[in-house]
């Protein structure tokens, strides 16, 4: 049985296509150097024994420049569609290696606890699905064990994305499907420039995200609390 798998879902640190929410507090350049901060940390996050796997749109040199930035893990290119239809392609590639557990995650939380990924591959020994809430009202993180497939196609048909129903839709669809659900601990994403301040008060000594931004947070930003 091939490995557990965390399927990483980012994109290409380019000025202009990542984090653009984040002006005025920071530039197109800025927003990029931080972005591939959060890269670097969420591609640190899986546990012992699990294999990783980024998927990102296709951009040129992206499975190049992604391949030589993180040579142990696999770099595959997103399908076009949905979100749905690209969490559909990167589970069922898993589960046609013979996967037993995967949890895809985004790479828009970098001060999301190495822990909270632990509870998720956990939860999966005993529970078909594993869901992350977001404070947004989306999900972090889903994870599905291979028994649950490919009944669980049905979380991301027609989901709500982009909206604060999904979690709330996905999880009752589980119900719905026959699947048990797990919850995870909630937490929340860096999209706008109202997420800085929260991000500044949790950052992780050590993180490549902390360094960053020791180099790009704007004078007046105080961390909350």
């Amino acid at each position: 049985m091939a490995a557990p798998r965390l399927l990483l879902f980012g994109r290409l640190p380019e000025p202009g296509h990542v984090k653009t929410r984040l002006d005025p507090e920071l530039t197109r350049e800025g927003s990029a150097v931080l972005y591939a901060a959060f890269l670097d940390d969420a591609m640190k996050l899986a546990p012992d024994g699990v294999a990783v796997e980024l998927w990102v749109p296709a951009r040129p040199g992206a499975l190049e420049r992604l391949g030589a930035r993180y040579p142990a893990a696999r770099v595959r290119l997103q399908p076009g569609g949905s979100l749905g239809d690209r969490l559909e392609a990167a589970f069922a590639r898993a589960f046609r290696d013979g996967v037993d557990r995967a949890v895809a995650l985004g790479s828009d939380h970098p001060t999301l606890p190495a822990d909270f990924l632990v509870r998720a591959f956990d939860a999966l020994a005993n529970s078909p699905v594993a869901l992350g809430p977001s404070l947004d009202g989306g999900y972090y993180a889903v994870g599905l064990r291979g028994s649950a497939w490919p009944r669980a196609r049905g979380l991301f048909a027609e989901a709500p994305w982009s909206t604060s129903a999904l979690f709330t839709w996905t999880r009752a669809r589980a119900a719905s499907l026959g699947l048990d659900c797990t919850e995870l601990p909630p937490w929340y994403d860096v999209d706008r420039p109202a997420d800085l301040a929260r991000m500044a008060g949790d950052l992780i000594e050590g993180s490549a995200t902390a360094a960053a931004w020791v180099r790009l947070a704007p004078p007046t930003m105080e961390p909350e609390g």
